[in-house]
């Protein structure tokens, strides 16, 4: 199959590049779309890939720029991710119920969004960019912090924020009834961003 306009995966840099070109989305210019989980990272150097206009279509027209943002590369950088380091608990250990890494993980789900939006915005972006739409941010590799953020948490961070630039999430997992399904679990709260109807599968990268 190629990746012709029912593709999800065109769809969604196709709806990038129409709101980086000033479209109104429903509240911000943010966009969403549901990739298979095992194909995230994969779809992740894909877009890296057309973001540096090598190859891939649609075209990125010369005032659009296009930046890749790796959540899992800022995930170290938090102080919340610092305490759990400083505590002896590898994030594989924090499953156990009614314990005090369980304490911590809930921490890690109160804090991690709130501190990985305020690196984006203090650190990997300038004031210029947060506020010019024509900037895309791409936030990758969102499924290696699960379950400590999901996307609709990150873009209503961003949305109190008041960011101006657009933004895209491929997250793994599907869109169910409106909600997102994070990982194939329970769906949560909708966010008023443009969904890319479908997920993106194998099929739509030939």
């Amino acid at each position: 199959m190629s990746q012709s306009s029912s593709s999800p995966y065109n769809e969604f840099k196709k709806k990038l590049i129409t709101f980086a070109q000033g479209q109104h989305g429903i509240r911000n210019p943010f966009v969403i779309a549901a990739v298979d989980p095992g194909l995230e990272h994969r779809i992740a150097n894909r877009l890296v890939t057309w973001s540096d206009a090598e190859k891939e279509k649609p075209e990125i027209p010369n005032d659009i720029t296009i930046q890749p943002i790796w959540l899992d590369e800022l995930l170290p950088k938090t102080d919340v991710y610092k305490l759990l380091v400083d505590l002896g608990k590898p994030l594989a250990d924090l499953s156990d119920d009614r314990t005090p890494g369980e304490r911590v993980e809930e921490t890690m789900q109160d804090q991690l969004s709130e501190e990985l939006i305020q690196q984006i915005i203090n650190y990997e972006l300038s004031e210029e960019q947060l506020e010019n739409q024509s900037h895309v941010v791409l936030l990758l590799n969102l499924g290696s912090l699960y379950p400590f953020t999901r996307a609709s948490e990150l873009l209503d961070k961003l949305d109190r924020r008041n960011v101006k630039c657009t933004i895209g999430i491929p997250f793994p997992g599907d869109v169910v009834g409106g909600k997102l399904s994070f990982f194939g679990g329970e769906s949560r709260h909708y966010y008023p961003a443009h969904q890319i109807d479908g997920q993106i599968l194998r099929v739509h990268l030939q």
